[in-house]
């Protein structure tokens, strides 16, 4: 009997890009057809699920950064990339020539440089991305439309799935720039692979297959979130006590607040969101994951108006899916989006940067599951103060402002919720498509690199 395939995951150095990785890399090791190994380095390692095998290369950055996330405003991201490239390509090598047997590599869509070292060890190569494929499509979409111009607004071509119109400051013009290097790599790939489902981004994932007529077979294997519990959560006592706060409050009555994991918010801003999550009425769970300015490392408390924590991790799917949650405050990073689609509950979309203005459009403009809580029609409106009263407005229509209108939107993403959630069950469509690629990855060792692309 043949060995089981063996994949390489090799996440970028970003905690957003590693856990939906890691997620799918635990996700293989347990479906019996497959094996896995995490190729990162010791800070992340750290994370990975412990059913995985971990390879860490050792990574040395300036400042001893070590997280692309963190990355102060005067460090060099060019450098970072750069650095990340020198460690993980020769540890990439050395994984993949490891195993006798048949080894495929699965790699974040940042490490243009992957599909070439896959390709010179002689296996298959799937670029897996870390963002949506209406995000992805969008950006394509641009690319190959408005190459030497961007408009304002942006109208996405006919040929894109639904009509939608980007304001300029929504696309993110740097990652643009760099999209033909990216295209150039992935077309050394033999799959794509989005942490996505079938019922909320068929058609993106279509699209952005076939706009540039490229072969290439397109999987969407999502939602896959790595799990994390510094707690276990079976007894009372050892319970989250965001948890067991949210337990006291009645069902959809709570805003929860959170930008991921680096908060991104400046001192005045967080000010203000503050006073606006008050003035709402609303009972509100607030996160800060990052301790920044204003606040204290591991301060946690509760008053009449919610509760806020800061400087600690918060296990956020159980958040969204707990009972008393009825809304989320969100930057629209996409591990969010999942989290909130997949648990249910509608969204007040504050996108800060890289793709996640593209994430609102799809929430507010396409699904209709989100309210806007600013409108950026410039730069400087991504940076200008939302005002207090600005937040309380938008946490008031998102909660039960205009009735019928906020039900409507509950009725959407909770069959979203629905649909994310067997999309990963057994028999689901992410479940299938990751079994016909596994299938297909196998079939490539013996029939040659272009099984992997349609007839």
């Amino acid at each position: 009997m043949p060995a089981p395939l063996h994949l390489v995951f090799v996440p970028f150095l970003a905690r957003s890009h590693f856990a939906p990785l890691a997620a799918a890399a635990a996700a293989a090791c347990g479906d019996g057809a497959t094996g896995a190994t995490i190729l990162t380095t010791p800070h992340f390692a750290a994370l990975a699920p412990p059913s995985v095998p971990v390879r860490a290369a050792p990574f040395s950055f300036p400042g001893g950064h070590e997280d692309f996330s963190l990355l102060p405003d005067e460090a060099s991201a060019p450098a970072f990339f750069f650095a990340a490239e020198a460690t993980l390509a020769p540890a990439l090598a050395e994984a993949v020539r490891a195993h006798a047997g048949a080894v495929a590599v699965v790699s974040d869509a940042v490490l243009h440089w992957a599909p070439r070292v896959a390709r010179e060890c002689g296996v298959p190569h799937v670029t897996f991305h870390t963002i949506g494929a209406f995000a992805a499509a969008s950006m394509v979409a641009v690319h190959l439309h408005r190459p030497d111009v961007i408009e304002d607004p942006v109208a996405l071509p006919g040929g894109f799935p639904v009509p939608v119109k980007l304001r300029r400051a929504h696309v993110n013009e740097e990652a643009l720039a760099h999209l033909p290097i990216f295209r150039a790599a992935e077309a050394g790939s033999n799959a794509v692979a989005f942490n996505s489902f079938s019922a909320l981004e068929a058609d993106f994932a279509e699209y952005y297959r076939s706009a540039d007529g490229s072969p290439k077979k397109v999987f969407l294997v999502g939602p896959r979130r790595a799990a994390r519990s510094d707690v276990t959560v079976t007894g009372a006592a050892e319970r989250d006590s965001i948890l067991q706060w949210l337990d006291g409050q009645a069902a959809g009555s709570v805003v929860y607040a959170c930008f991921g994991s680096t908060c991104g918010l400046s001192a005045d801003q967080l000010k203000e969101l503050g006073a606006g999550l008050r003035a709402s009425g609303k009972p509100f769970l607030w996160v800060i994951p990052a301790a920044t300015e204003g606040t204290k490392q591991h301060d946690e408390r509760a008053s009449g108006h919610g509760m806020v924590v800061a400087g600690r991790w918060a296990p956020q799917a159980e958040i969204l899916a707990h009972r008393a949650v009825g809304g989320f405050v969100s930057h629209c990073g996409w591990n969010s989006v999942l989290d909130a689609v997949c648990a249910g509950v509608p969204l007040a979309t504050w996108p800060l940067r890289a793709e996640q203005f593209l994430n609102e459009a799809l929430l507010v403009d396409v699904l209709r599951v989100g309210v806007r809580v600013r409108e950026v029609g410039s730069k400087a409106d991504v940076e200008a103060v939302v005002p207090a009263d600005k937040v309380a407005s938008a946490v008031g229509k998102l909660m039960d402002g205009g009735a019928d209108e906020a039900a409507a939107r509950r009725v959407r993403v909770r069959e979203l919720g629905v649909a994310g959630r067997a999309a990963v069950a057994e028999g689901g469509s992410s479940c299938s498509d990751w079994a016909r690629l596994v299938d297909e990855l196998k079939a490539l060792h013996g029939h040659g690199n272009d099984a992997l692309t349609d007839k």
